[in-house]
């Protein structure tokens, strides 16, 4: 078939009448309102909210402008664009159900659904429910995924037969389900040859990612990221310099000498932002960073910034809560460059410090420190809850803070610690407050249809297992076992923290009830492999444990480095964690230089 703009058109004259009324959700893919506005229909706008930093459809107002327009279609851009956003299961079953009670046609843009970042699987919006499948046209194309825009090629899938048999019909006598062959053979040979080529170019694209996330936080304080889960592009917030978007796109091509995507041309809604294409090599992409930070550096009255250097040396702390062991940074007067990178060297056992990974203290403004974790590969961690203790009892014995309940700030939120000093007057053991386990697929993350995923059958290493997905500030899948034996964190580990079901992997729970009130644990975690205690994973255990029915509050998880004490909270049902945190000794690092 045609290219996906030519599809989104036949659909538009086949399913619907001139005049009738199209909903979009703008900021969305501009392409979306001149076609149906080019095709004598007209625009419904229900444009998307942002809530806490994340975008999401506004069901209210999606009733009001039904009511108020009766539109006859609704498109839906799924992965979206401009965001990157994969609409979880729970929002396109919704979104499928108001469709089929209105009588609408859903057409769903998904030619991001093979660019899938940080091993993500793509939810089709056609697969998440009856009804969806009912009212669902769903459209692809290769060209985006395969760089072959020039084949102009598309296709369609529509699981109604209702749907589907006189719209497939209406294609074949007016000839447009006849491609020319060069887009049938391209098409065919991307999809049948050419996954090994598309997984490198995501895991190119993915780390070209968490390098802009990383450039973005340390040198473009004025500028927000919406971290994207799919595609080739990014969406900058660049509302809080206070220019018109006249003087923003003026600014960006005389300043930086950067042609970004306007982000209005998404729709009013994307007044303020632009979209940036990564899908660069690296040093064009740094490049371009380093002109857009450049350019804004006089706008926030400084001068422009010049990277510093990585220090001769760096100095550090070894710190361990139960054994999982930091090599702990203080970066609070000072920066430190190249954490990820940093990660990884000093890691190592035998070349490096070695350790679990590095923990970055870094100044916050909301907060009386701020944390970032990076797990021994280099990857950034929301949360670890052996790592926070051991983030407070530095603070706190380093008179950074003079007072004993400490508040922190994480990638996961803020998190409230309080210390317990030993006779030395020293920290002992820190109890944090680890907040609500999350149990919703949507935000731990995890790929089910239901409203949790408790105990249910996942097959890896030739096995099926029993998991129970939760979050505490990180993603966990809790896996409750009569033994150790057979090797089976190992061999199991590995399999279920990267599985398909995980959309940023997970750490993984080996779970043994010893009695109602005590656990037994093994720990396998992402980017860092079977670790000698864990935290976060501790406090899941013990969520999945309770909800199961298996035990009860308060209780002891026992780690191969020691025991953790779990509790909750009853006046607000937050999971509380008490342990010990020790300093194992300091030390200077000198990075290697090549």
């Amino acid at each position: 078939m045609h290219g996906l703009k030519k599809v989104l058109s036949l659909c538009i004259n086949f399913f619907t009448r001139p005049g009738d009324n199209v909903i979009i959700q703008p900021p969305v893919y501009h392409s979306f309102r001149s076609v149906i506005e080019g095709n004598g229909r007209r625009v419904a706008d229900n444009p998307l909210r942002l809530v806490d930093g994340r975008y999401e459809m506004d069901f209210d107002g999606l009733e009001e402008v039904i009511v108020r327009e009766k539109p006859a279609m609704m498109f839906v851009c799924n992965p979206h664009n401009p965001i990157g956003l994969q609409w979880d299961a729970d929002t396109l079953r919704r979104l499928a159900s108001v469709c089929k009670k209105h009588g609408m046609i859903l057409v769903s843009d998904e030619i991001y659904g093979d660019m899938m970042l940080g091993g993500r699987r793509h939810i089709p919006t056609a697969t998440v429910s009856a009804e969806a499948e009912d009212v669902t046209v769903t459209l692809g194309a290769p060209s985006k995924t395969f760089n072959i825009p020039g084949i102009v090629s598309a296709w369609t899938v529509v699981k109604s037969a209702k749907l589907r048999e006189p719209f497939f019909n209406w294609l074949s006598v007016s000839e447009f389900n006849a491609p020319p062959i060069a887009a049938m053979v391209a098409t065919q040979a991307a999809y049948d040859s050419g996954e090994a080529w598309l997984d490198q170019a995501l895991d190119y694209l993915q780390s070209n990612v968490d390098y802009t996330r990383t450039f973005v936080d340390r040198e473009l304080p004025q500028v927000g990221m919406h971290t994207p889960e799919a595609s080739f592009a990014v969406w900058l917030d660049f509302r809080k310099l206070g220019l018109s978007q006249t003087e923003l796109v003026n600014m960006l091509i005389s300043r930086a000498r950067l042609a970004l995507s306007d982000g209005s041309s998404f729709g009013a809604p994307g007044t303020g932002f632009m979209r940036m294409n990564i899908g660069v090599p690296r040093c064009i992409l740094e490049e371009g960073l380093r002109r857009l930070r450049d350019a804004l550096s006089p706008l926030a009255g400084s001068k422009p910034h010049t990277p510093a250097p990585t220090p001769a040396n760096i100095p550090f702390v070894k710190m361990h809560g139960l054994g999982n062991d930091f090599v702990y940074v203080d970066c609070m007067e000072k920066p430190l460059e190249r954490l990820s990178e940093l990660a990884v060297e000093m890691s190592r056992r035998h070349t490096g410090v070695g350790s679990d990974g590095i923990i970055a203290i870094l100044p916050s403004d909301k907060a009386d420190c701020r944390m970032r974790i990076f797990n021994a590969d280099g990857s950034e961690a929301q949360m670890c809850g052996n790592g926070i203790r051991c983030v407070a009892k530095y603070i706190y014995d380093n008179k950074i803070v003079d007072k004993r309940h400490i508040i922190v700030e994480t990638l996961s939120g803020l998190k409230t610690v309080d210390i317990h000093a030993g006779i030395d007057g020293l920290t002992d053991t820190v109890t944090v407050d680890m907040g609500f386990p999350r149990t919703r697929p949507s935000e731990v993350p995890v790929n089910h249809e239901g409203d949790r995923m408790f105990e249910e059958p996942v097959t890896a290493a030739g096995q099926t297992v029993a998991v129970t997905a939760v979050s505490m500030g990180n993603p966990h899948g809790v896996v409750f076992v009569d033994s150790f034996d057979g090797d089976i964190v190992s061999t199991l580990g590995p399999e279920l923290e990267k599985h398909p079901i995980w959309p940023e992997k997970a750490n993984i729970e080996f779970v043994r009830v010893d009695a109602p009130d005590a656990l037994s644990m093994r720990a396998w975690e992402r980017g860092a492999g079977e670790t000698m205690a864990c935290g976060t994973g501790a406090c899941a255990a013990a969520a999945a444990a309770v909800a199961t029915g298996r035990a009860r509050y308060p209780l002891t998880v026992r780690l191969i480095g020691g025991n953790l004490n779990i509790d909750v909270d009853p006046t607000n049902g937050h999971i509380l964690m008490t342990g010990p945190a020790v300093t194992v000794y300091s030390g200077v690092y000198y990075p290697s230089r090549c």
